[in-house]
């Protein structure tokens, strides 16, 4: 189906008759949109619907505009990202293609008498719209590859973050158990039967020899001692100080 310079011709011809009825045919167009449940609350907005409506006259105006060059393409690509951005489903946007094309051909059929030019001026509208149709869908497509390829860069770059900050965790971890197990190693513990004097309570070691039990429990554990006297052992010490005192007083006499 491809489109040639007569059959811009054949449509540019139409573009006074199309103008003199543009606004019947974006009126009925839109009354049309407003049938479908996607569309409705969307058109109810006023500020959308003026958009809308200054949007269609000049895409209506575009078919009729007599040529398909460089910004007539640019016009319909960015069309096709329009949709893709608002989020306007492929199948509304060819349904709305169709009404828009049988609501301009009943234009046609009033405007035309020639049968034969009025079938040649439908077959060029139905080329020109397919060309549309594969222009807004080339965009709307690569617009879409475009968020699926960012959005699986996007994954990719999570999931390399999420292996680095888990190899960082794992090695941070990897350093605590080592810390652990050094401390663990450090540790000294007293276990078993340990034989003490009852009487002197020094303990026997090892080796066969015995060891103050303050000496013997620093050399097997973490534990240092502090001297001092308990409130029992102080008051003996006292008396016993005493005692010595009276001594040395009754020996002098």
């Amino acid at each position: 189906m491809h489109l040639t310079a007569d059959d811009d011709v054949l449509l540019n011809r139409c573009r006074g008759f199309i103008e003199a009825e543009l606004e019947q045919i974006i009126t009925e167009y839109l009354a049309a949109q407003a049938r479908f449940e996607e569309m409705a609350d969307y058109l109810k907005d006023d500020a959308v619907l003026r958009r809308l409506r200054s949007a269609e006259r000049r895409y209506v105006l575009g078919l009729f505009c007599g040529h398909t060059g460089h910004s007539y393409v640019t016009n319909r690509l960015r069309i096709g990202l329009v949709h893709r951005r608002v989020g306007i489903a492929p199948q509304l946007y060819l349904a709305a293609v169709k009404t828009l094309k049988d609501i301009i051909y009943r234009v046609f059929e009033r405007h035309i008498a020639d049968h034969e030019r009025l079938d040649r001026t439908a077959r060029a509208l139905e080329k020109l719209i397919y060309f549309d149709i594969t222009l807004v869908f080339d965009s709307y497509l690569r617009s879409l590859l475009g968020e699926i390829e960012q959005a699986r860069t996007s994954a990719e770059s999570y999931a390399l973050s999420l292996e680095l900050q888990v190899a960082e965790r794992t090695e941070q971890l990897e350093e605590k158990v080592i810390q652990l197990e050094r401390a663990l190693a450090a540790v000294k513990r007293l276990e078993g039967v340990i034989p003490i004097c009852g009487v002197c309570k020094k303990i026997r070691n090892d080796k066969e020899s015995w060891q103050q039990l303050e000496q013997y429990i620093s050399e097997h554990s973490q534990a240092l001692f502090s001297h001092g006297l308990c409130p029992e052992c102080y008051q003996r010490q006292m008396r016993a100080l005493e005692g010595l005192s009276e001594d040395d007083e009754e020996s002098k006499t």
